[in-house]
């Protein structure tokens, strides 16, 4: 026998049944195989709603004692990393009487397809490596799982211990993250639709955004509300004119009160409470230019001029009639939905930098605070403070350093409070930026990132001549004169197709109940938006009270569309 050979799995004979042999080492005990997995599955307690990560399963022992004991909703997916355990492993389960591969609950993953479990479980398909219609068929329903566990069924998870632990907590953390962005969508999700469809019937008024990517050639600089913005104010009031400035929504009036007007400020706030943070006399200046999410608050568009505004697309979750707006070419360029409009601007400055060789200054992305202090002087956070402040209630914010906050190392080893939702955002900050060249961190304070600290230098402009052209000379073009017809085509073809529903849902047309059953589907199931604010919206029911909530949904959306 070969060295090669001698290196595959193979099945090894013991006193009490088989174990596995492969790169010199037993998957199962010598003596006893079953023993330790099965003990194991005795022991565990699994609540319902759960998915069973089964790691590294080799001669599957356990498993269908485990699958005899789980309670409903839970699912059991057998995973493994090394090619040739998994090729060896799944001859033994095609080939094996208990014939697990046809359990409804149970599904064996091949390696080039683990990496698409995280974004299986949230319902994120549009990220999926992969198109394989046999495992995605097969998995629940999305909304099914509430955790998720591991179980290792074998020694061969130590041939790849980093990878198991890596999908183990990415699975936990897309189940969490689900369940979040649930919580968000319960609360505000209504007003996101909301503020979308209004946002869009003033989409033709207004400027594409398209048309600033690739428009900048100056230095930019993008500012968010923290408290690093008061230094990089200092640091380029004398030189304003070197840069392109680029901040977000509570940063505007800090900026102007400083003589600084920016050039670009980014909106994504859907409550009208940020509607504060326009009052300023200078927020109709021609120079400022206004980026605003499709559904933050749709006052921006009486706050200012609409050839002031443009609007970009974050999308808020996962769905249909989102799609049926993108095929039909009706939404502006779309983002990740990063929870930071500070994140939003960096991603968009990137956009606008005519190419790399530009140079993106950041400051106020701090993601932490010193005590007593949260915001940059002047945003909308410190002029509350200030507006209520008294001798038994000073302007400084203790309690934000010491309720649902925590102590952390900031830059230069400075003590700094954030909480769990801050730190989250600086993650996403270096994960997802990661890869940019010529970005540089100006901020003394904050929480550190992946860029190289460097302050803002003067007038360096990208080495094409044409690169010096600013971006208010790229903003001529408005969107097509059709695009209003397409616009109202959509919204007269959604009031229809709602006036339709509701006459089915209150017994105003005389069709069988079949039939009518199918049409409410039909209409209803794509339409999320009304119904995906509801606690158990993640996907449409056909149940009575389902669908009397959607009844109450329709008459708001009319109102909203009409």
């Amino acid at each position: 026998m070969s060295e090669s050979e001698l290196k595959k799995p193979c099945l090894v004979q013991t006193p009490q049944g088989f174990s596995v042999s492969y790169k010199e080492r037993f998957l199962y005990s010598k003596y006893a195989p079953q023993k330790a997995i099965l003990t194991t599955i005795e022991k565990i307690d699994i609540l319902p709603g759960t998915l069973i990560l089964g790691c590294s399963p080799a001669l599957f022992y356990g498993i269908p004692e485990l699958l005899k004991k789980i309670p409903e909703n839970c699912f059991l997916i057998g995973c493994e990393f090394d090619k040739e355990l998994y090729d060896f492993s799944n001859n033994i389960l095609t080939t094996n009487e208990i014939k697990l591969f046809e359990d409804s609950r149970f599904l064996f993953l091949p390696p080039d397809e683990l990496n698409n479990l995280p974004y299986l479980v949230s319902g994120q398909t549009n990220k999926l490596e992969s198109k394989n219609d046999i495992y995605y068929n097969k998995m629940p329903p999305i909304g099914t799982f509430k955790r998720a566990i591991r179980i290792d069924f074998s020694a061969g998870t130590q041939f790849n211990s980093a990878a198991f632990d890596d999908l183990s907590f990415a699975v936990t953390n897309s189940i969490a993250t689900f369940w979040k962005n649930r919580l968000t969508l319960t609360q505000f999700g209504r007003k996101y639709s909301q503020n979308l469809f209004k946002n869009i019937k003033n989409l033709p008024h207004t400027v594409p955004i398209n048309n600033y990517f690739n428009s900048v050639g100056k230095s930019i600089i993008v500012f968010g509300a923290g408290e690093s913005t008061d230094d990089g104010i200092k640091n380029i009031k004398a030189e304003r004119d070197s840069y392109y400035i680029i901040c977000a929504d509570t940063a505007m009036i800090p900026l102007l009160k400083n003589g600084i007007t920016p050039d670009a400020v980014f909106l994504e706030e859907a409550q009208n409470v940020i509607s504060k943070a326009f009052i300023h006399p200078e927020r109709t200046n021609k120079k400022i230019h206004y980026f605003a999410g499709l559904t933050s608050i749709p006052q921006l568009y009486n706050f200012v001029q609409p050839e002031q505004i443009s609007y970009f697309t974050t999308m808020y979750t996962k769905a249909a009639f989102l799609d049926d707006l993108l095929k039909k070419n009706l939404l502006p360029p779309q983002n990740q939905p990063f929870g930071s409009v500070g994140l939003t601007a960096l991603w968009y400055a990137l956009k606008f930098r005519k190419d790399e060789s530009v140079p993106i200054y950041i400051y106020g992305l701090d993601f932490c605070y010193s005590a007593g202090i949260t915001h940059t002087k002047g945003a909308l956070a410190h002029k509350q403070r200030l507006s209520v402040a008294n001798r038994l209630n000073p302007a400084v914010n203790y309690s934000a350093a010491y309720v649902n906050a925590y102590k952390v190392n900031g830059k230069y080893g400075k003590t700094m409070f954030t909480t769990k939702a801050l730190h989250n955002y600086s993650v996403l900050l270096n994960y997802f930026f990661k890869s940019e060249k010529n970005v540089y961190d100006s901020a003394k304070t904050g929480l550190e990132t992946i860029f190289e600290k460097r302050q803002p230098e003067v007038n360096v402009i990208s080495t094409h001549a044409e690169n010096s052209t600013s971006a208010e000379s790229k903003v001529s073009s408005k969107y097509p004169p059709e695009f209003s017809s397409e616009i109202a085509a959509y919204f007269e073809q959604e009031q229809s197709a709602l006036i339709q529903l509701r006459d089915i849902l209150t017994g105003n047309t005389k069709i069988p109940q079949t039939e009518a059953d199918e049409l409410i589907k039909k209409i209803a199931a794509p339409r999320e938006y009304l119904y995906l604010h509801f606690p158990d919206g993640q996907q449409f029911s056909m149940e009575l009270s389902f669908l009397k909530r959607i009844r109450t949904s329709i008459d708001f959306f009319l109102k909203v569309l009409n």
